[in-house]
């Protein structure tokens, strides 16, 4: 028996062991992303790893389960050298795995402000980008791989033996095995209750919304819990919030945009640059610029000031810039099951006026799988690095160097015939961000790695611009220009859970004087679509969960989802929901920083705020799981 209980304490010493390392990988964690954590106290951060603890505890339990039984066996076998030997091969081996995500999330989170989850093994199935752009991960990084390794070497060293060669040679009575095998169940038992807790549902990622700020929630985790908890997971389920009569009362999806005025037959260019935040631009940040073209644009263009993205990847963007679908799941649409849905599309509803369509990206085809959702949107053609068909202008990453791309876009559209509606996505200012050595003293270093990209994207779309003013489409177009995401920061306002978001929005028309001037009007991506619309006066309805930034009626808003909380971007302030409970409320104008909480205020200003966002996540859940995202098909009753 004293054997038995000696291995339960090397049990006990093992799983210490791992909340230790599971410990360190949040120091680690934190260490690297503390620029977005700016707001925490000291005893803040203590606490947040004392709670933290319990995620921690929760992950070991669910992926050292087979482990923790093999331990548990009452069989004198167990004491075995060999089966001891076994048991730290098999400790070695899940923790170097366990711990992989945890060190990669310290470097992958200031893109994505996230823990990674399940959908990350979606990116395998997207072409062989990951696989492509893994040595230059290794390289830009390859810190955390060195930390990797030294801390599975230290467990190897410091792992918990078994100490009394006696305990060996033992023979355990049959008795006394019975007696074992109550005793393993009921640890057994309480490490299960540990890890689920005593609560109605087992512990999940929105627990951690009970022990802080929604914006600290990825400290609190761990991005094994995050992964586990997420695998095999229904994306959306039905949420009954409001009666269907009532439901239109706080969202309706259905637009329709009536004009005296007569459908324009204008041209349609979207541009989105990859990672261009607001941070970036002297516009937005009144006091530098990386972006001298953009800028001088701007000051002939309809610039929207308060405008977010709906997601935080690339992969999020195109379904909200080009058929009006925000991201407000864990799983990005287009590799979720969601994925084949009907849709309508800025293109597919533009192909009823007769509009060709395309799509330019100069990463090679299937990226992200682009290609395919391009295809659900109706758009006719597709424009990647084997179209380009010129590898001499390859960037040795992603694909083509973005001034080369942005003329070879140009090129194309003046053979293509008119009206026309196309779309660009730049790539140059994507991580490892390359630019063509011949520019390299041409950009200035800024303080973060990216800057000198955007610099050269900014260049690139100058000389795009520059080419087209010369045809004769040019006067007869309207260019939209946005970003597809936010990416890392340098300053306070940027880092906050609205911050994160900030992309520029910009409407500019050559031949349209009234496309002038600045809004403050909160406006997002998902509006982009509906905007285009209303500009060219199409008459009919289609369904957007946005609203066009022309509409006069709009009093504007932004929506996104992230680390299981909603938020809401609405006259002012900032309404953060966690599926069952507000957890946050800030006022914007106030307090930019986000640091006064006024979740506890009740009044029917809050209460409308409420009822808006949970008629947009009811609408949202609904359509997608019944292929409701069409006008053609309308369902009456919602299951």
């Amino acid at each position: 028996m004293k054997a038995y209980i000696n291995h339960l304490i090397v049990l006990i010493k093992r799983i210490l062991l791992l909340l230790i390392l599971f410990q360190f990988c949040r120091l680690y964690f934190y260490l690297f992303n503390s620029e977005y954590f700016v707001n925490l106290s000291f005893f803040e951060l203590i606490g947040i790893y004392f709670y933290g603890t319990r995620f921690d505890f929760a992950a070991i339990i669910y992926i050292y389960s087979i482990l923790i039984l093999f331990h548990l066996i009452p069989f004198d076998f167990v004491y075995k050298k060999s089966y001891q030997k076994f048991l730290k091969i098999l400790f070695i081996l899940e923790t170097s795995i366990v711990l992989i995500p945890n060190f990669v999330d310290s470097q992958y989170f200031q893109f994505i402000n996230k823990r990674s989850t399940a959908d990350l093994f979606s990116l395998f199935g997207l072409g062989d980008d990951v696989l492509t752009l893994l040595p230059q991960y290794l390289r830009d990084f390859w810190f955390v791989l060195i930390t990797w390794i030294a801390i599975i070497i230290i467990t190897c060293f410091v792992y918990p033996k078994i100490k009394n060669e006696k305990a060996r040679y033992v023979t355990t009575t049959k008795k006394q095995r019975v007696f074992q095998g109550i005793i393993s169940i009921l640890i057994l038992a309480v490490f299960y209750i540990g890890a689920r807790g005593i609560e109605l549902k087992p512990i999940r990622i929105i627990s951690a919304a009970k022990y802080t700020d929604a914006k600290n929630i990825p400290l609190v985790l761990n991005s094994a819990f995050t992964i586990v908890s997420t695998i095999n997971k229904n994306e959306l389920s039905v949420v009954n919030y409001f009666d269907e009569s009532e439901l239109d009362l706080h969202f309706n999806p259905v637009k329709i945009y009536r004009s005296v005025d007569k459908f324009k037959n204008d041209n349609v260019v979207i541009i989105i640059l990859e990672s261009f935040a607001e941070e970036y631009i002297g516009k937005y940040n009144k006091t530098y610029s990386y972006t001298p073209f953009l800028d001088s644009l701007m000051k002939k263009s309809l610039v929207f000031e308060n405008s977010y993205a709906n997601g935080k990847k690339s992969i999020e963007a195109l379904p909200a810039i080009l058929a009006s679908i925000p991201a407000l799941s864990e799983n990005p649409y287009i590799t979720s099951q969601y994925s084949t849905n009907r849709i309508n599309s800025t293109a597919s509803i533009l192909k009823s006026k007769d509009y060709h369509s395309s799509f330019f990206h100069g990463g090679k085809n299937g990226t992200m799988g682009f290609d395919n959702f391009i295809e659900i949107c109706g758009i006719e053609n597709y424009y990647g690095r084997n179209e380009y068909n010129n590898e001499s202008d390859f960037d040795g990453n992603w694909g083509i160097y973005d001034e080369e791309f942005f003329q070879f876009f140009a090129k194309n559209l003046s053979i293509f015939s008119e009206p026309f509606f196309s779309v660009i996505f730049s790539l140059s200012s994507h991580h490892p961000y390359s630019i063509p050595p011949k520019y390299e003293d041409k950009f200035k270093q800024g303080k973060l790695k990216i800057h000198q990209a955007i610099q050269y994207t900014d260049f690139s779309l100058q000389k795009f611009f520059e080419t087209v003013s010369q045809t004769s489409w040019y006067a007869n177009t309207l260019f939209v220009i946005t970003a597809d995401h936010t990416e890392k920061h340098e300053h306070k306002k940027f880092t906050t859970k609205t911050g994160i978001y900030e992309i520029p929005l910009i409407f500019f028309h050559p031949s349209d004087s009234n496309l002038v001037g600045t809004s403050k009007l909160e406006c997002q991506q998902i509006d982009i679509m509906p905007s285009v619309l209303d500009y060219l006066n199409y008459e009919k309805e289609f369904l957007s969960f946005g609203n066009s930034v022309f509409d006069s009626s709009n009093t504007g808003m932004a929506v996104n989802y992230l680390n299981n909380i909603y938020q809401l971007i609405e006259n002012n302030h900032v309404l953060q929901y966690d599926k069952s409970k507000t957890v946050g409320l800030y006022n914007l104008e106030k307090d930019s920083l986000l640091k006064k909480n006024l979740k506890k205020t009740k009044n029917e200003f809050v209460e409308n705020l409420n009822n808006h966002l949970k008629g947009i996540i009811q609408s949202y859940n609904t359509r997608l799981i019944n292929n409701d995202l069409t006008i053609e098909k309308q369902t009456k009753h919602y299951e």
